[in-house]
């Protein structure tokens, strides 16, 4: 089984380390738990680069006016006519 592929310098550096101050098998434990942690770190710093690259760019939220409400009642009991009106136009 190959030992995992490290990316970074500073996760190739301390699996070195853990290398030559731990026995085989806890350093093999411990540099796959590494592993999955640099996959992770490199993920979020991503995502923060690039939420820090589209914030200018994003619009800002649409103002929406809530619609108006109104209910009548009708010539039959019990059945109201309700009407919603609003202006999306703008």
């Amino acid at each position: 089984m190959n030992p995992p592929a490290f990316r970074l310098n500073e996760f190739k550096q301390i699996a070195r380390w853990l290398d030559s101050k731990l026995p085989a098998p806890l350093a093999f434990f411990l540099k796959g738990w590494l592993w999955g942690l640099e996959t992770r770190w490199i993920d979020a710093k991503v995502q923060s680069t690039l939420d820090r690259a589209i914030e200018p760019l994003e619009p800002p939220e649409p103002s929406v006016t809530a619609p108006t409400f109104t209910s009548e009642p009708s010539e039959v009991e019990g059945l109201d006519i309700i009407q919603l009106s609003s202006n999306y136009d703008e």
